[in-house]
């Protein structure tokens, strides 16, 4: 699966908003009980709501991602005049999803308790790979995001938030993990951070096996790569990237999950990143670096606004910083690092977005994975573009470094760090109305070249065509319906034989097959009583595209990235 950041959504949890008076109490305590879910007990501290007030609220459903049905009746509340009685709405729909809201039908008096148990969510060979959010049972324990299975309060905060673990129904030697500390944790944060970070327990190992304060790596389920190796990569990895963001006094976790379907992905959220894989595609070490260094770099850049506005700056920020910080840090070769380079350049040429305008794409985003992707490309291009225009501008002297850092210094000043301060900066550096026009050109969709002397005399710019991923018909066939729908006529895939309507019993690696133009696809239809299989490529015509290869002769000490 393609990478996925909620970046947007995850931010929201890391940054709480200024208090006048000191934050309300907040109680959570997290019970797995395997078989039967998590058992959540929520404590608020006199809350003074009126009747019709919002307690608490969830997501039915997020970027694709259900919540397991639960009966009516499954939450309850009570405060010191006994049980509370809820109404249930549904809060009005977004592109994202749909959350459900729990109101008081009176008064509270004194602190409120919520209970409940959350089913964990069942998957399937056949479900869907998505945002890892979904509340999962795994080898007697569970993983997942709070947006999963964790009724947050509606009033959003900031709360001083005590969260503990009761781990009386699980084996013995288990352990309870969030995103911000093992065991019990307390904190100050907004409601959003119980839903934008992760939970991890259970009979859980770890690198290093007794925890760290600053980096560690979970997983319940032996993988097929070796952990310790992984983890002592990305552990390494983490302490040179907190370096060149200023932040080595903070932490971070990475949770492991194995998947019964194909494809390997995962999300990050607040000061961690939770990834899954499916353990007969057999991921190595090295394949699984990349995808860990990228959710690893989204801990630091970020800008304020609308996601939509700003996804090319978090997804192109952890494209950019992710690779080059792993060469600087000697953690990947400068061959590696080209093939990298050529990878992304080729899924940004090929993707057949790529013309879209930002608010075009963004439109679409949470309806095709492949239009997910736009940011990765076009803000990976963009970024190396101003690079290459502050190196021109000041003879070698500030780059693009100097950039996210002043931007990142505003944002821990509390301090905007939107756009019009992206477009400050970089036009201090080039001028303001270059910059204003190379940014233009992004939110337009105008096709991007590689800078063609920013990696010299290391590389070489170089044209390589590509052909667009076509997949033939809507891409939400392969959710959870599995029914082909939107046949495009004329596609390599009708010529193939699929048909509107035809039940997708098995397929390829959709995600895998579109980093290789060359690769085919094979699915495998039932037609009324008839099942068939067919394979096809997934392309459409040759459209222009760029890349870059090693110049020959040049050593290595005279790579610069």
């Amino acid at each position: 699966m393609r990478r996925l950041l909620i970046a947007a959504l995850a931010a929201l949890a890391l940054a709480a908003p200024a208090a006048a008076q000191a934050p309300a109490k907040l109680g959570i305590v997290l019970a797995p009980r395997p078989g039967a879910g998590m058992g959540v007990t929520m404590t608020m501290a006199s809350p003074g709501l009126k009747a019709g007030d919002g307690l608490v609220r969830m997501p039915l459903r997020l970027v694709g991602v259900p919540r397991p049905a639960w009966a009516d009746d499954q939450l309850t509340a009570k405060d010191d005049q006994g049980a509370l009685p809820l109404a249930q709405s549904d809060e009005p729909a977004t592109p994202q999803g749909v959350y459900r809201r729990w109101s008081v039908g009176r008064a509270t008096v004194g602190d409120v308790v919520v209970r409940y148990v959350a089913p964990a969510r069942k998957v399937t060979a056949a479900t869907n790979n998505g945002p890892l959010f979904d509340l999962r049972e795994e080898a007697g324990g569970f993983a997942g995001a709070g947006n999963g299975f964790l009724a947050a309060p509606v009033q959003p905060g900031p709360w001083s938030i005590r969260l503990a673990w009761d781990l009386s129904a699980s084996a013995p030697g288990s352990r309870g993990i969030w995103s911000l500390g093992e065991g019990t944790v307390d904190t100050v944060g907004p409601s959003e951070l119980l839903h934008f970070s992760y939970y991890y327990a259970g009979p859980v190992k770890s690198y290093p096996k007794a925890g760290d304060p600053h980096f560690s790596f979970y997983w319940l389920s032996d993988p097929p790569f070796d952990p310790n190796e992984l983890g002592d990569r990305m552990r390494a990895l983490y302490g040179s990237m907190a370096k060149f963001f200023d932040d080595e006094g903070g932490s971070y976790r990475v949770f492991v999950r194995q998947n019964p379907f194909l494809g390997t992905g995962g999300t990050g959220l607040a000061r961690s990143f939770m990834f899954g894989y499916n353990f007969d595609a057999r991921p190595t070490v090295d394949s699984l670096q990349g995808l860990l260094a990228h959710e690893m770099a989204h801990t630091w850049p970020a800008m304020q606004g609308e996601h939509g506005d700003t996804a090319w700056y978090s997804e192109g920020m952890a494209e950019y910083y992710s690779t080059v910080l792993s060469h600087r840090a000697g953690a990947i070769s400068t061959e590696r690092l080209v093939k990298t380079f050529n990878e992304r350049a080729a899924a940004y040429y090929s993707n057949p977005y790529i013309a879209y305008t930002n608010p075009e794409a963004a439109k679409v985003f949470w309806t095709d994975p492949v239009a997910q992707t736009v940011p990765y490309g076009r803000g990976w291009m963009y970024l190396q573009q101003t690079d290459a225009a502050i190196r021109a501008a000041t003879m070698g002297q500030r780059s693009l470094d100097d950039i996210v850092k002043a931007i990142r210094k505003r944002q821990e000043a509390n301090r905007p760090y939107g756009i019009p301060v992206w477009l400050e900066l970089v036009g201090a550096e080039i001028g303001p109305a270059r910059a204003r026009a190379m940014y233009d050109d992004v939110v337009a969709g105008k096709l991007l070249l590689p800078p063609k002397d920013l990696y010299a005399p290391c590389l070489s710019v170089v044209r390589r065509d590509v052909r667009p991923f076509q997949l033939g018909f809507a891409r939400s066939s392969l959710n959870d319906e599995r029914v082909v729908k939107d046949l495009v006529a004329g596609s390599a895939a009708e010529q193939a034989g699929v048909r509107n309507g035809d039940v997708i019993v098995q397929t390829s690696d959709v995600n895998e097959v579109r980093k290789d133009d060359t690769r085919s696809i094979t699915l495998t239809l039932r037609r009324g009583e008839t099942q068939t299989t067919v394979t096809y490529l997934p392309r459409g015509a040759p459209v222009e595209g760029w890349g870059w290869e090693r110049t020959a002769g040049v050593p290595d000490s005279a790579c610069r990235f």
